[in-house]
């Protein structure tokens, strides 16, 4: 036998070796859930390979395993489902939610368990890799630097950098307005209110905005964090999931090694300098500088930092503290700044996908765009044509109209839960044992017609006050809840409620013979348009 036919037969052997395991670990985790009387979605395997094809994106396959656990469960609140990589309980049952994110919170205080590699440095300190007590103690930490006092300090930020996108959107489309992608001019707004509030340093994103021309360094290091679900991606975390001691040989990195150095070096640069010289500045670095030197300890207890600890708000604050917070961990330099970089990678990707889809919205739903240009004007035309924080806190239909686009286009579309110990559902007898995990929905839920009337429709108005008293809270879980929600929520909707203000100000968006109507999304790790998003803008005379 030559070498080429071993070589073609090990590769065969490896692939039917492969196919039988996957094959025995979905009739495994099958029977583990028929013995719990729990129904069982199993791989999904069409669903597996059509997203590998790209032929499907991440959040059409949330939506068909939404459907199919509500077909298959037939109204009982859990599923079983096995993912390729571990056995899950998929929860549809929104009053189970609540107990698993609030008020039995104490037995699902993780996120999924996934072992930092050595070569990630910065990703294994930041708050969503922390477990248990580290976790909690960080929390508590972070925690009184994103009280809406602290950012309204930060405010001039979203305020330069949204009028540096408007400036580039009027250079790009001409005085008379035109076609454009603003797929370009998001990621620059996102990276450049992240480089300044929580890295302290200047992205120079927009100094950097040549047709096809070269990034910044920052923008080019930043945009390396970015997750493309592909064949090798998927093969690559497969194994760190199943196999971390064999990832860590190979040498494998969920985040990559470069730009986590570069950030690691920047930004203990600043430190060192603010140090130096006494300098301060109104952004989160500061504030994390004063949390470890004990400066915020005074605000640790407040009302609002607690509703930030906890992710929840009056009642529901005393529910998720039953575990205390507090800790007299020692936040490290190394801390700082893996959490401005966590900040980094998760805001840069969620800010943009957040915006791309409102300007999407805006020049769909033409009606929506008048009606918010209608507030947007009032209220800044009485500021004398200037946007201030208390003018964003006045518009309520901004608030609706953030709330919507969220609903119908949430840039995460599910969340998980590691179970901590053993867990009996209440009212029945199934027990979720110790290291299990558990998802929970949020894309799917978001368009379930039990809980908005038209759910493919863009409606604002399911956020008026009355519709929202009348559904399940947990119906909308765009940011998720309880303790282990996102902590910058205030942040982002400040950060994207002031670009919406100042765009629909500044400009007219319609749709382009090149918009795709309906979007079609790609499989970035969030909720992306997959051939970029082109409109036609056009500047708003009575503004110029």
């Amino acid at each position: 036998m030559g070498l080429l036919s071993i070589i073609l037969w090990l590769i065969l052997s490896g692939i039917i070796g492969i196919v039988l395991f996957f094959t025995y670990q979905t009739w495994k985790h099958g029977k583990y859930f028929q013995q719990k009387n729990i129904p069982y979605l199993g791989a999904g395997w069409h669903r597996v390979f059509k997203f590998l094809g790209g032929k499907l994106s991440l959040p059409e396959a949330e939506a068909l395993i939404y459907k199919e656990a509500l077909e298959v469960g037939k109204g009982k609140p859990i599923v079983g489902f096995y993912d390729l990589t571990a056995a899950k309980y998929y929860i549809v049952d929104l009053d189970l939610m609540r107990h698993i994110y609030v008020k039995d919170f104490d037995h699902f205080v993780d996120r999924r368990t996934f072992a930092p590699l050595d070569s990630d440095i910065l990703f294994k300190k930041m708050l969503l890799s922390l477990e248990g007590a580290r976790w909690k103690g960080l929390r508590s930490k972070l925690s009184p630097t994103f009280t809406t006092g602290k950012i309204r300090r930060m405010f001039s930020i979203f305020e330069k950098s949204s009028l540096r996108m408007c400036d580039l959107l009027r250079k790009r489309v001409g005085p008379n307005g035109g076609d454009y992608d603003i797929c370009e001019a998001y990621p620059k707004y996102a990276i450049d209110v992240i480089a300044s509030s929580a890295c302290g340093v200047e992205s120079k994103a927009f100094e950097f905005a040549e047709p096809g021309g070269p990034l910044s360094e920052f923008e080019t290091m930043a945009g390396k964090f970015q997750l493309q679900f592909n064949l090798v991606m998927f093969l690559k975390f497969l194994v760190i999931m199943i196999l971390p001691k064999l990832a860590s040989f190979l040498g494998f990195e969920a985040m990559q090694l470069e730009p986590q150095k570069y950030f690691l070096s920047v930004i203990k640069r600043v430190m060192e300098h603010r140090r130096e010289t006494g300098e301060r500045h109104d952004d989160f670095l500061q504030l994390m500088m004063d949390a470890q030197q004990g400066l915020l300890k005074a605000e640790e207890n407040s009302k609002e930092t607690l509703e930030v600890m906890t992710g929840t708000e009056g009642e529901a604050v005393e529910n998720s503290t039953k575990n205390s917070f507090s800790s007299n961990d020692e936040l490290t330099d190394e801390d700082i700044v893996a959490n401005a970089v966590m900040f980094l990678n998760a805001g840069f990707d969620t800010s943009q996908s957040v915006l791309i889809f409102a300007a999407y919205a805006l020049a769909k739903e033409q009606d929506v765009q008048e009606k918010l240009l209608k507030e947007v004007k009032s209220v800044m035309d009485g500021a004398g044509g200037k946007l201030t924080y208390d003018g964003v806190l006045q518009m309520s239909y901004l608030d609706m109209f953030m709330n919507e686009t969220l609903r119908m286009f949430p840039p995460a579309a599910k969340t998980v839960r590691s179970c901590v110990k053993d867990y009996q559902i209440p009212g029945t007898k199934i027990v979720i044992e110790k290291g299990s995990i558990v998802t929970m929905p949020v894309y799917g839920i978001h368009l379930d017609s039990r809980y908005y009337d038209n759910p493919e429709k863009f409606e604002p108005e399911n956020f008026l006050p009355e519709k929202k008293a009348q559904r399940h809270p947990y119906a909308f879980a765009a940011f998720g809840h309880g303790p282990r929600n996102c902590i910058g929520m205030r942040f982002a909707l400040i950060e994207v409620k002031t670009a919406i203000a100042e765009l629909v100000y500044n400009f007219k968006f319609q749709p382009s013979s090149r918009t795709q109507i309906p979007a079609k999304f790609g499989n970035a790790a969030t909720l992306k348009p997959i051939n970029g998003m082109v409109l036609n803008i056009t500047p708003r005379r009575d503004v110029e």
